[in-house]
């Protein structure tokens, strides 16, 4: 079998960005994170011990911000970074702001585990400040890009994914001042939900279609009035949800579950071809980010089926009436749609020396999404006990990937050896 240069790889080349320091910095940075993520999900699977629920609370964050939002930053220095000129140095320490800021509010979660450490609510309300500010001033630079570039749906989607991530961080930020000053802030309606609500259903949904679209689809010179349509309904859709827990008004989950039906199926139209032409056993990253759009329609439609059931009454509250049914969604999006997508990421910037253990690409693609389809499976069924089975699967997978391309990022300076374009193996 042949390692074939990767077609989308060129709009993902970190060694001809002049943002290549400040991308290292922080994909660094989410590969550190993650461990931590991904060694609390391997514990909490084989349900040897009961974590603390702060120590869950660290699980998420530290897969949402550590490793998710700090190479959604990557993503932006990408979409919105060419030719760049002015704001080198704004840029550069906005990164190191954000690889500072987001691992210290991490471990503040973490922090509240610990029995008598009383501070930890004021830290998290603190530091929850600070991961704002970095939010809002990757926001700033993407608007101020946006006149100087031209805009295509991947940089649409990453601009309206952004916007609610500020929104969605916004309300997270207020819970933690909520439980550090004993509601200080009136409360409006269900605050935890319209946070969670609003990152999955917006904020990473749209991610997840920015990659896709950039990694998958061909550049056209006039913009895609069906992708421009398929972003604008999942942009409302997050809104939508978000403001139905928020302000208590019901009727708008029948807008998130009508925009969201007729957003998917253009997104499956609009993807279908490609998919069906990628080479699925190939060393290339287009398989990854291939396999996030499976899962963004997997996701979708396990958010229309709870919505649904919301609406009619069938479930009250998900949290105690359809656990699994959450977790499966959550699991979805942050290992189906994003973690493959990242990992595409990371297998199209490490181009040039991916003649470096090729063999471990394919025990993280197929172990991983293996891995992760039996978690979902055991989840949606309430057959808990294969979570035993298919965690460590999944989780030794990503590892083994995360060391994969620490290797290769550690050496991508390194000049790829002649004809690596087309070596046998």
């Amino acid at each position: 079998m042949a390692l074939q240069q990767d077609a989308s790889s060129g709009r993902w080349d970190a060694q001809k960005s002049p943002w290549r320091r400040e991308i290292r910095i922080l994909l660094a940075s989410a590969m550190i994170i993650f461990l931590l993520t991904v060694g609390i999900g391997i514990l909490n699977g084989q349900r040897i011990v009961t974590l603390d629920h702060n120590v869950l609370l660290t699980h998420v964050h530290a897969g949402t911000l550590g490793w998710i939002t700090l190479s959604v930053f990557v993503i932006s220095l990408f979409l919105f970074g060419e030719g760049a000129g002015g704001g080198k140095a704004f840029v550069r320490w906005l990164c190191i702001f954000t690889a500072i800021s987001i691992p210290l509010y991490i471990l503040a979660f973490w922090s509240s585990s610990i029995p008598g450490f009383s501070g930890s609510y004021f830290a998290r309300a603190a530091l929850g400040v600070l991961v704002l500010l970095a939010i809002l001033g990757y926001l700033g630079w993407v608007i101020a890009r946006s006149s100087k570039i031209r805009l295509g749906v991947a940089q649409l989607a990453v601009l309206g994914a952004l916007v609610t991530l500020l929104l969605a961080g916004l309300v997270g930020v207020l819970l933690q001042f909520q439980f550090a000053f004993n509601s200080l802030f009136p409360q409006l309606g269900d605050e935890i939900a319209t946070h969670a609500g609003t990152m999955t259903a917006g904020y990473l949904v749209l991610i997840g279609m920015a990659l896709s679209e950039w990694s998958l689809m061909p550049e056209r010179r006039r913009i895609s009035w069906l992708g421009l349509v398929q972003i604008t309904l999942f942009f409302l859709t997050g809104l939508a949800l978000g403001a139905s827990f928020l302000f208590s008004l019901m009727p708008l989950q029948s807008v998130n579950l009508l925009f969201s039906v007729i957003g998917v199926l253009i997104y499956i139209v609009r993807f279908a071809p490609p998919l069906l032409r990628l080479n699925w056993l190939g060393h290339n990253s287009g398989r990854f980010f291939a396999m996030s759009v499976l899962f963004v329609v997997f996701n979708i439609g396990l958010t229309v089926y709870l919505i649904a059931n919301l609406i009619s009454g069938t479930i009250h509250n998900p949290a105690t009436d359809a656990p699994g049914l959450l977790l499966a969604l959550d699991h979805s999006i942050f290992v189906g749609v994003m973690t493959n997508a990242i990992f595409g990421l990371l297998h199209a910037t490490t181009q040039e020396r991916r003649l470096l253990w090729p063999w471990a690409e394919d025990i993280l693609f197929w172990g991983m999404n293996i891995g992760l389809s039996g978690f979902l499976f055991a989840l949606i069924s309430e057959m808990r006990d294969l979570e035993r089975i298919f965690t460590p699967i999944m989780g030794l997978s990503i590892l083994l990937g995360l060391l994969l391309f620490a290797l290769r990022m550690r050496s991508s300076s390194v000049e790829a050896p002649v004809g690596a374009k087309d070596v046998a193996i």
